[in-house]
């Protein structure tokens, strides 16, 4: 039977995050056809080996273990070559993506005709885990739609359901680096015809762990990667 979900969850050093998660999206798909397919970009806290031993009697968990080229672009790509669903659905790990947030987002999904649902932070009844994040991210989108000429409330949250013959083409034109790589899938996905929708959604605090995102390094980056897009 055909797959029709595949989730596909990036990490890097997330295991006792996962741990929680995971048994999250399992209840959520449980009457759904799916698979959950864990990236793990070589973690020195062995996510991977951990997460097979907790969750060795499942077969719709699978593992892919990157040992080479650290990326968060680069692991979703692998994520969705190696997907079997006709729907990809990206979502931090760390719990800044809420599985509640996850749940509305693929109700909308079945219940609709868009190609794409993202979560949006800046739509009314969404918001950041922090008041400082939320308004500083909110200033900087504005800047990016200005710079892309974009329409999306939320060029940030990598947060997203989509139809997966539709980013099937553009693997290597969008998936490599860090979290820039959303900005140009919606750069590239809004030339086209596809219906996107944005749902509000509330970032939700990190469980364990240290975030890997450093925001003025950050702001620098994407700036020139959105750039770049312009050439």
């Amino acid at each position: 039977m055909q797959i029709k979900f595949s989730i596909i969850l990036p990490c890097y050093n997330e295991y006792r995050n996962l741990k929680l998660l995971i048994p999250e999206i399992l209840n959520i798909f449980k009457n759904k056809s799916f698979e959950i397919l864990v990236v793990d970009d070589n973690s020195s806290d062995q996510t991977t080996t951990k997460l097979k031993n907790d969750f060795n009697k499942n077969s719709k968990i699978k593992y892919i273990l990157r040992k080479k080229n650290r990326s968060l672009g680069l692991s979703i790509k692998d994520g969705v070559i190696a997907s079997k669903g006709k729907v990809v659905i990206v979502m931090d790990t760390d719990f800044n993506h809420k599985p509640t947030d996850l749940n509305k987002m693929l109700y909308l999904y079945e219940t609709s005709s868009f190609d794409m649902i993202c979560g949006s932070r800046f739509l009314k009844g969404g918001f950041s885990s922090t008041t400082f994040r939320h308004f500083t991210s909110l200033i900087f989108n504005y800047f990016l739609n200005f710079i892309t000429k974009g329409k999306q409330t939320d060029n940030l949250s990598g947060f997203f359901i989509i139809k997966k013959n539709l980013i099937s083409k553009m693997l290597t034109e969008i998936f490599y680096g860090y979290g820039e790589y959303y900005i140009r899938l919606l750069f590239y996905l809004q030339k086209t015809k596809i219906s996107i929708k944005e749902i509000p959604v509330k970032y939700g605090a990190r469980k364990y762990g240290i975030s890997k995102s450093k925001l003025i390094a950050m702001f620098f980056l994407y700036t020139y990667h959105a750039l770049k897009l312009l050439k």
